[in-house]
């Protein structure tokens, strides 16, 4: 019995041991962690927080934020005292306030948001600096936490953490695409803050409402007290959310009105005029409710892409303008009226494209953002140089390669993060900002998360994750009790996208945009049945994938907890949208050649007819089938994520795609019945002239 006694004690402790060294994936990864490996796991059964009665909103909304995580895990309730001896959970800050991030951590040796974490088989001790870096503290334990119900533990180890960069933001688009509504602005927040982002940048260029401007983008904008809101429930997570204005070029949906056209440069164009006086009375205006509004310390106020000044300075015969000078003239003016509201200022800089010494002759005061959407060292080095030259510091920003994509373009964007943190690092930036713009309005936000959260984690860490293993990784951690389906999923849409952009997308000179651009193009044009005839096994390729995420997902759709089925169904939609453009190529090529095959001299076959427009099962019918499907759960996945605006013109897109295949159904059938001996000889596409 003694033996038999010693066995299980040994057993035990070697099941013990094997648990302890269970290392769960983190995301950022802490700057210094160290396990005891000889110390039991401890339990979160009978769990206790450290809460006193009198304790600050911000600390009292860190520590119920853990009580609610632990309670999700343990599946019941969990109890807050007033002692901290008489806590399992207990906490120390040693300075108040300071929940946002302020100009001064430009200096690098701010320690706002370190932390200190201490897990051992019986208690858990967090020491901070603020509560932001309390908050940041419960967001690691949350990762760290393994197993559910009476099996749930922490390891034993100690932390310490600060990130690397001072500055970690998301810029959202709300003026290309669609508005998204406020729950999702919030859920956003929720997600960015658990990966311990700390600005939110709010790319508006009309899409907020300000008073005396009824007309303005009407019914297309968040009112003052959304944004409100949004502030508010930013602040809370400790995230700064900061106005990213127009305040030059990209401003159509202004001066496109009547009331305004004369403040442009261009006759409906897109950049006001520095020149006209009537525009430093708008901008006035808008500067000053813009920081009535926004707290935030800082404001982004655009300045890219003024090319129209330029265009119109080179017409012959166009009164002279000197482009550089406006510009100057225009951020200058900007610059000195949110100075007197205390605002620091960003702006991009990629005019030196055209002015190589522009830098030179910015405002002091203005900080350079330089932004480069490839995965190309020398493009991002083309628009760093000059900055360094100036030695101004300075933030970067890449974007997540989503805007031309269904879904984001993975190698693309997850190599245009990392070369730009790279060179961000290499030459001590203050900041970094991973861009999401809709531009092409049909795709949905939701695909990029996963590339926003890289892009925050590696600002923490001040470097990427290793890219070949964060789908996995992030699955792990943001699906836990589905990781492994979630990480296929993704994966295999992500895989479909690649095999797709293969075939779409080389008439945008390269550019990741180019799969939008031609998936809703005619698929009968000679061009496209050629280039389908080039690419179909990459289209057979693509819909295979697509295929296998969405079994995945539909398989989810019952098995996910009911807080992540919207999120899923909105993945699903966005695979099946993959795999309807390869499907409507490859359908277009068959159709062709089956008529081809069937029909021309000494091939006649009288079964093509049946096969193209059989009323159940043809060709024809397959594309109307999914093509009506897909505009009702797209409908609904949009609804899901957006405000109704720009729906409908999304919706037209089915529309007129529908009435492509239902045209040539009734054009099929009306040749059967009208047959003539002369167009037996006649090609598909020759006789039937596929078009919209």
């Amino acid at each position: 019995m003694k033996n038999v006694h010693l066995f299980w004690l040994l057993f035990l402790f070697l099941i013990g041991g094997v648990k302890a060294q269970e290392k769960p994936v983190l995301l950022p990864q802490p700057t210094a962690m160290k396990y005891d490996l000889s110390a039991k796991a401890l339990s979160l059964q009978d769990c206790s927080i450290y809460l006193p009665a009198g304790a600050s909103k911000d600390i009292s909304f860190a520590m119920m934020g853990l009580k609610q995580v632990i309670e999700e895990r343990l599946g019941k309730k969990v109890r807050i005292v007033s002692l901290p001896s008489l806590a399992k959970v207990s906490y120390s800050i040693k300075n108040k306030g300071l929940e946002l991030p302020v100009v001064a951590d430009t200096n690098h040796a701010n320690q706002r948001e370190a932390y200190s974490l201490y897990i051992s088989s019986t208690s858990i001790k967090i020491e901070a600096n603020t509560s932001a870096g309390l908050y940041y503290a419960i967001q690691t334990i949350r990762q760290l936490i393994q197993g559910q119900g009476k099996a749930a533990v922490l390891p034993a180890v100690t932390i310490k953490d600060n990130p690397v960069l001072p500055f970690r933001g998301v810029m959202m688009d709300f003026a290309h695409g669609g508005l998204l509504t406020v729950a999702e602005i919030k859920s956003q927040i929720d997600f960015l803050a658990r990966y311990k982002a700390n600005q939110y940048y709010f790319y508006n260029e009309v899409s907020i409402k300000m008073e005396g401007y009824p007309t303005l983008n009407y019914g297309a904008n968040y009112t003052k007290e959304e944004i409100k809101s949004i502030i508010a429930y930013g602040k809370e997570r400790h995230m700064d959310v900061i106005p990213f204005v127009a305040m030059y070029g990209h401003l159509h949906e202004l001066i496109r009105n009547e009331k305004y056209a004369s403040l442009a440069i261009g006759k409906y164009g897109h950049e006001i005029d520095p020149a006209n006086l009537q525009v430093s009375v708008l901008m006035n205006d808008w500067i000053k409710q813009y920081t009535q509004l926004f707290e935030s310390p800082f404001i982004h106020v655009g300045f890219d892409e003024t090319w129209e000044t330029k265009q119109i300075s080179e017409r012959a015969g166009q009164q002279k303008i000197d482009p550089e000078g406006l510009f100057i003239k225009q951020l200058t003016f900007i610059s000195n009226e949110l100075k007197q509201y205390g605002k620091t200022v960003l702006a991009w800089t990629d005019m030196n494209n055209f002015y190589p010494d522009i830098l030179a002759r910015f405002p002091k005061e203005v900080i350079p953002v330089i932004w480069e959407y490839t995965p190309d060292t020398a493009a991002i080095n083309h628009y760093l140089r000059p900055v360094l030259k100036e030695k101004r510091p300075f933030f970067i920003q890449p974007a997540v390669s989503g805007w031309g994509h269904v879904y984001p373009n993975t190698n693309y964007t997850f190599d245009n993060i990392n070369l730009c943190l790279e060179a961000g690092m290499a030459n001590n930036t203050l900041g970094f900002i991973t861009s999401v713009w809709t531009d092409p309005v049909e795709p949905f936000v939701r695909p990029s998360w996963l590339f926003m959260a890289y892009g925050c984690i590696g600002a923490w860490q001040g470097k990427v994750p290793d890219k070949n293993t964060f789908t996995s990784d992030y699955s792990s951690v943001e699906y836990a009790s589905i990781g492994a389906d979630m990480n296929q999923a993704i994966s295999s849409i992500a895989a479909s996208g690649e095999y797709l952009g293969k075939c779409l997308g080389k008439n945008t000179g390269g550019l990741p945009r180019g799969t939008i651009v031609e998936s809703w193009s005619n698929p009968f044009q000679p061009y496209y049945l050629e280039n389908t005839e080039v690419h179909l096994d990459d289209f057979i390729a693509c819909r295979k994938l697509s295929e296998e995420a969405e079994g995945i997902l539909i398989s989810l759709q019952e098995k996910a907890p009911k807080s992540q089925r919207s999120f899923i169904n909105s993945l699903l939609v966005s695979a099946r949208l993959i795999n309807y453009t390869a499907t409507r190529f490859i359908w277009a090529k068959r159709i062709c050649d089956r008529w081809k095959e069937s029909t021309l001299p000494d091939k006649k076959d009288d079964f093509v007819i049946y096969d193209i427009t059989y009323s159940c099962h043809g060709l024809l019918v397959d594309m109307m089938d999914e093509c009506g499907e897909l505009k009702s759960v797209y409908e609904k996945a949009w609804l899901d994520e957006y405000q109704p605006y720009r729906l409908n013109t999304m919706l037209a897109r089915f529309d007129v795609e529908q009435g492509l295949w239902r045209k040539l159904f009734l054009k099929v059938l009306d040749h059967r019945i009208q047959l003539k001996d002369d167009e037996v000889s006649k090609s598909f596409e020759e006789l039937f002239k596929p078009d919209f």
